[in-house]
């Protein structure tokens, strides 16, 4: 029995080995696919609104099936420069070197066939550019990272630009699971999420991450639409703060940075 066992766990190993390869000759594949259009970008030729949908979709691919054929690394640089792209109104010359940094990273990684470690990927990222932002927003050397969990739109796309520009190292994701998952393996700093989600609501996901450890200690932004009513919110746990959209949104969002030491240490 033991040797049977041995044996379907041997038989599993090559088949995931396989599907590895598979990912990536189609990742190199996508490689070259995303280097013809930022070369067409580089060279303003071709049309760029198409070129940069190009390199999106193959980029969301490449983050969607990375960890899944055991790249987790590919997945996190992707997902990074997803992030890039949600702070552009519009991508210069500047912005597709950057991209391209972001590609040769992934091609790299490739061409060693083997996955990085995970802090090797997140020191990595570090190093990665975030044009979109001015400074960084620093504590104690370190710059401070929020997850920002908010379905796609213009206002998604708007609070995320100006957090950018502010100097926030910002995650975006747009599904309450996505932003378990990063918010374990990341740890960030600030949480902030919309109040009404397709899955978990704010006040539920709120609860799972003072729940957990790694991100108890983590202040978490919970945004909403409707009036503050302080019964409603009576339960949340004692690291949530309730912001209202609306005209006095980004002044009560500095308030609670500067209240939280946020702001006015940077590099």
């Amino acid at each position: 029995m033991v040797a049977e066992i041995n044996e379907i766990d041997a038989n599993l190993e090559m088949i995931f080995a396989d599907l590895a390869q598979d990912f990536i000759e189609d990742c190199e594949d996508r490689l070259v696919e995303i280097d013809d259009c930022l070369t067409r970008l580089r060279t303003h030729q071709g049309i760029a609104n198409n070129d940069v949908m190009e390199v999106k979709r193959h980029i969301h691919s490449l983050k969607g099936m990375g960890t899944t054929f055991r790249f987790p690394s590919i997945s996190l640089i992707s997902h990074a420069l997803e992030d890039y792209f949600e702070t552009l109104f519009e991508i210069s010359d500047e912005g597709v070197f950057d991209v391209q940094l972001y590609v040769d990273r992934i091609r790299a990684i490739t061409e060693s066939r083997a996955d990085l470690p995970h802090q090797d990927t997140l020191d990595m990222l570090r190093t990665l550019p975030l044009k979109a932002r001015r400074r960084a927003v620093t504590r104690d050397n370190k710059e401070v990272s929020l997850l920002l969990h908010m379905p796609p739109g213009i206002q998604r796309k708007i609070i995320g630009k100006e957090l950018f520009q502010f100097g926030f190292n910002v995650t975006i994701v747009e599904n309450a699971l996505d932003a378990i998952k990063e918010g374990i393996l990341r740890r960030p700093d600030i949480i902030m999420s919309t109040m009404v989600t397709a899955s978990l609501s704010g006040i539920e996901l709120a609860g799972v991450f003072f729940a957990v450890d790694a991100t108890r200690g983590s202040p978490f932004l919970l945004v909403t639409a409707e009036d503050i009513d302080q019964t409603m919110f009576a339960d949340l746990p004692a690291n949530v703060t309730v912001l209202r959209k609306g005209r006095d949104f980004a002044k009560d969002l500095m308030g609670f940075m500067k209240d939280h030491a946020f702001v006015g240490r940077r590099r």
